[in-house]
């Protein structure tokens, strides 16, 4: 099972833990699954610890070809220690400059919504184009990109509940306009973090929501 299915099935467990499931708020489309991603907004800080990382793999590769010679080995592992202490160093200092984003699921009903919504503001265009194939037209959509571009900050929107600073402040939900400074102003891996814990929710509510239904019709 890759991480990502043990994401899903940890987060599909927490929403129907004892105490926290709610049938209430499952029919009021609530108390779906969530997930939190940390985001550190200080690229350099995060580029010198993938760095180091890389570093300490390399090291630990040269070791398991080393042979057994004790002094060889302790070289290796002083060189080992120094830099996963330079390491500790660079994460305390990201760690004091996290922030928390904190991601919840929704239905497809809701996401069906958001859609519509942006289909609304950028309607969807069909042309008739030849397939090189068969040599006949057929019905063809236009790509959108302001439409997807649209529907992402409205997924963004919807799905962050609330952000938590490195010391303690929250901010409740998102606006739309915040979406899309978000989207314009984080760093690559913060966006690609987000919208893979918003589609891993996506399974996770999906699963979520079927495994409900088939507890009810059980116990009906």
């Amino acid at each position: 099972m890759s991480s990502t299915d043990d994401k899903i099935v940890e987060a599909v467990s927490k929403a129907k833990k004892p105490g926290t499931f709610s049938i209430v708020k499952v029919v009021k489309e609530r108390g779906y699954p969530k997930d939190s991603v940390n985001v550190y907004l200080n690229e350099d800080l995060a580029y010198q610890v993938a760095q180091v990382n890389e570093a300490i793999d390399t090291i630990g590769k040269e070791m398991d070809t080393a042979g057994a010679d004790p002094k060889v080995l302790n070289e290796f592992m002083s060189r080992r220690d120094a830099i996963v202490e330079n390491r500790d160093a660079l994460l305390a200092q990201m760690s004091a400059e996290k922030y928390v984003f904190h991601v919840k699921g929704m239905s497809e009903g809701q996401r069906q919504d958001l859609f519509d919504k942006a289909v609304e503001a950028y309607p969807i265009v069909i042309i008739q184009k030849l397939d090189q194939v068969t040599g006949e037209f057929g019905d063809v959509e236009v790509e959108s990109v302001e439409r997807d571009r649209l529907f992402t900050a409205f997924l963004w929107e919807h799905s962050i509940e609330k952000i938590v600073t490195f010391d303690g402040d929250v901010q409740e939900g998102l606006t739309e306009e915040d979406a899309w400074e978000l989207r314009r102003s984080l760093p690559l891996a913060a966006l690609t973090n987000i919208t893979e814990s918003i589609e891993r929710l996506r399974i996770a509510t999906s699963v979520f929501l079927l495994t409900v239904d088939e507890d009810f019709l059980a116990k009906s």
